[in-house]
């Protein structure tokens, strides 16, 4: 493994640099959202019934009040409450150090993917985001640009921006939604996997919830 091959490193956020699994389950926790119709959305998606961005909007429905959407503040109260995973400030550091590009690719939301990314000094971010009224509060559009099962477009598109081949990146997710991007990079890290696809296809697993695990793997 040459030390010159590898110059960009990407992580999924939920569950990998943040504790929590999922902004949006935060986010329907939060809101009351009904699970029945969390879960019908989500089976929607993934059967092909509905495309990403349609199924967005559909969730984000589910946070109405008296029939109207929230304020992008309560958005942002929803998700202030997470915590950054057990080594991901000493790994992202280091990473510096040795010279790496860094970014974030989550299908969660930018509000608290930006965050994240300055609090870690991390470079580019990938994430979906909603469009307010001149009042602030969500109206029912949406930003998708990252797609569930399709995070391999945002590598490619950073790809094309950095001028650097796919071959020089590695990716880093916990859950079988991270494969795409996973199956692109040069080197892919299962890290805490959450499901068995995702042990079986990365190139490296990593059954540890201290980031700086993946240290030791990369050169």
């Amino acid at each position: 493994m040459s030390s010159q091959r590898f110059k960009v490193v990407v992580f999924d956020m939920d569950g990998t640099l943040v504790e929590e699994s999922s902004c949006w389950e935060t986010l329907h926790k939060y809101f009351g959202a009904n699970p029945q119709l969390v879960r019908k959305n989500m089976e929607d998606y993934l059967t092909g019934r509905i495309n990403y961005c349609e199924w967005m909007r559909r969730d984000l429905l589910l946070w109405k009040r008296n029939n109207k959407l929230p304020h992008i503040s309560e958005i942002k109260t929803a998700l202030q409450n997470y915590k950054i995973i057990k080594g991901a400030y000493e790994t992202v550091q280091e990473l510096k150090k040795r010279g790496y590009i860094t970014a974030i690719v989550t299908s969660g939301l930018d509000v608290l993917a930006k965050e994240v990314a300055k609090k870690l000094n991390i470079d580019y971010t990938y994430a979906n985001s909603f469009e307010t009224d001149e009042n602030g509060y969500l109206t029912e559009k949406v930003k998708c640009k990252v797609k569930l099962l399709e995070k391999d477009k945002n590598l490619k598109d950073l790809s094309k921006k950095l001028k650097i081949p796919l071959s020089a990146f590695i990716a880093i997710g916990d859950t079988w939604f991270d494969l795409s991007m996973l199956q692109v990079a040069g080197l892919s890290i299962a890290f805490n996997p959450k499901d068995e696809e995702i042990r079986k296809k990365a190139s490296i697993v990593i059954e540890n919830k201290n980031l700086t695990e993946i240290l030791k793997y990369i050169p």
